[in-house]
């Protein structure tokens, strides 16, 4: 119970995956009771927030700090209370290193050094360490080498060369929630030996602080819209040309979405003739274009995300050429939910309108846009 409860106060923050709104926490309990849904008919640990029972349909983020290592992590719900249930007080990366640490541990213990008072020692002790991690590169390649064509193959279809590395890290902000900022401070190891079933996999190696770490929780930049956000690994970029996020993966993969500079030489995104247009009329007349903001709205039941085209000023501009799919989505009602949704936004951010801008009203509202 005294590990469930220090996993509970490990928590950070819990939001809402769709609209990332944190929820306060304060009120989750543990309990021990049977939960009506099991087919177990026996008593069982939950954590209860708010007085309801989190289960793995709970739609949140768990952000908490690992109490072995004090590293950071924001997990789904299924992760969260898989680790709760277990009482694992180590996370993912503690794991992952334990039998690097153990080595180490081994190799202190043969030289006999740790206790030792002496300055010249301590630092001859972290020359031990050090060299033992670039023996340890260096025996993971030999042995690397000597595995068959496939075996090399296959693992290069699943991990990143060093190429590929040098590749993305172009994009990379950060690794291991911020702690990792300066890429000039480690170095990517594409092969080390491990000892488990997985025999090998990738690390970093901190050159600063002489220890290897996995690339987890990567910060990358968008190549298209340049925002930044959390990847889940690095190795699912491995075959990208272009690093898109989320957002700008899904639309390109629909409505190929494509960078243009405003006059402040900003990046905007446009997917139609008509929005390139617009955003080139606006450096015309010298107008300053950005971004639209993303508004969350429902539709059918279900939360969605609508994004605005553009934002002059104090005014929302949504472009719309003649698609079928805009006309299927004034038939859905689907539309009707985007322009509510819109509208309320400017009336909660006290911004003045919401202009809609079509190739039979572009005169009009153009013209308009000028005076403004």
């Amino acid at each position: 119970m005294d590990s469930r409860n220090r996993i509970v106060k490990s928590i950070i923050e819990i939001k809402d995956k769709d609209t990332s709104e944190v929820i306060a926490h304060k009120d989750i309990k543990i309990e021990y009771s049977i939960s009506k849904y099991s087919a177990k008919k026996e008593n069982i640990y939950h954590m209860t927030l708010n007085g309801k029972i989190i289960t793995k349909k709970y739609n949140v983020l768990f952000k908490y700090k690992c109490i072995t290592c004090s590293t950071i992590h924001i997990v789904s719900s299924t992760q969260f209370l898989r680790k709760f249930n277990s009482e694992s007080v180590r996370c993912y990366d503690c794991r992952n290193l334990d039998e690097i640490k153990r080595d180490l541990q081994s190799q202190m213990m043969k030289n006999n050094t740790i206790a030792s008072n002496n300055k010249e020692k301590k630092i001859e002790d972290n020359n031990i360490i050090i060299i033992d991690f670039i023996k340890n590169k260096e025996e993971s390649i030999k042995s690397f080498e000597n595995e068959d064509d496939d075996f090399k193959n296959s693992y290069f279809l699943k991990h990143l060369t060093l190429a590929e590395f040098e590749k993305i890290s172009k994009n990379l902000v950060s690794l291991e929630n911020g702690k990792y900022t300066d890429k000039n401070t480690f170095d990517f190891w594409p092969v080390y030996k491990t000892n488990n079933q997985m025999l090998y996999t990738s690390v970093l190696y901190d050159k600063i602080n002489k220890t290897i770490f996995k690339a987890n929780q990567p910060i990358l930049k968008c190549d298209n819209c340049e925002n930044k956000w959390r990847a889940k690994s690095l190795d699912k970029f491995k075959n990208d040309i272009k690093i898109y996020c989320k957002d700008c993966s899904l639309v390109n993969k629909t409505f190929n979405l494509k960078p243009f500079k405003n006059i402040n030489n900003d990046k905007i995104l446009y997917q139609s003739k008509l929005e390139l247009k617009f955003i080139k009329f606006c450096n015309d007349k010298n107008i300053i274009v950005v971004n639209g903001p993303k508004i969350e709205y429902i539709f059918n039941d279900k939360k969605r995300t609508y994004k605005v085209d553009f934002q002059i000023g104090m005014n929302l501009i949504e472009i719309k050429d003649e698609h079928v799919w805009h006309k299927n989505e004034i038939k859905s009602g689907k539309w009707d939910a985007k322009e509510n949704a819109a509208k309320k936004y400017i009336q909660d951010n006290k911004l003045n309108e919401f202009i809609f801008i079509t190739p039979k009203n572009w005169i009009e509202k153009t013209s308009k846009l000028i005076k403004i």
